[in-house]
């Protein structure tokens, strides 16, 4: 509930997007300092429910399952690209109540289903291709994106290693994501495992 408006659970992944940040514009207007959440595996369900949904549309047109499958994929990508655009638009041109721009981050990574490795690589694809007129776009700041490193899952041979690789392609053309280690003796490890 924002402002005595109660936001009922989105039912699709555009959806999803338009009120994750209507939520985050709205709670980090509302204090100092910054403000994290997760995207990938808080977008997962909405994504599935949309390629889901997607497919019966398409299964309805008479095509074949694999076609079907082949078209929802398709637009389950170009939704999310949409809507991380969405989010670095938004993030980076409505300022709070406060007149300044609030400190979001998005941490990500994590996710190892097909959906979350669309979505870990969708929003660095955004991130990389800038905002911008034509010719003249360039990487924006907001939301602060944080990929969440795990040797045993980003590490070389493992599950989610292209996952990693977006990760550098992304930094050598805007500087970001930064990296959190969750593997090793370190305090934010111990804390992640922990908790």
């Amino acid at each position: 509930e924002l402002a005595n408006v109660w936001y009922n659970e989105p039912k699709s992944l555009d959806t999803a997007f338009g009120v994750i940040a209507d939520i985050v514009l709205s709670a980090s207007g509302c204090q100092y300092g910054g403000f994290s959440f997760n995207s990938d595996l808080t977008l997962e369900p909405y994504a599935e429910k949309t390629y889901n949904n997607l497919i019966k549309k398409y299964l309805r047109l008479n095509l074949s399952k694999e076609q079907a499958e082949n078209e929802a994929w398709n637009d389950l990508e170009r939704i999310a690209e949409q809507g991380f655009q969405e989010w670095e638009y938004k993030f980076n041109t409505l300022s709070s109540a406060r007149g300044d721009f609030s400190f979001i981050t998005a941490g990500f990574g994590l996710g190892k289903s097909k959906i979350c490795r669309m979505l870990n690589k969708k929003i660095m694809e955004v991130r990389a291709n800038g905002q911008g007129k034509k010719g003249n776009k360039k990487p924006v700041l907001f939301p602060k994106l944080v990929f969440l490193y795990d040797e045993e899952l980003h590490g070389e041979g493992k599950e989610l290693e292209d996952v990693f690789n977006c990760a550098v392609e992304c930094n050598k053309k805007s500087m970001y994501p930064d990296y959190v280690s969750l593997s090793g003796p370190n305090y934010v490890s111990q804390m992640y495992k922990k908790y």
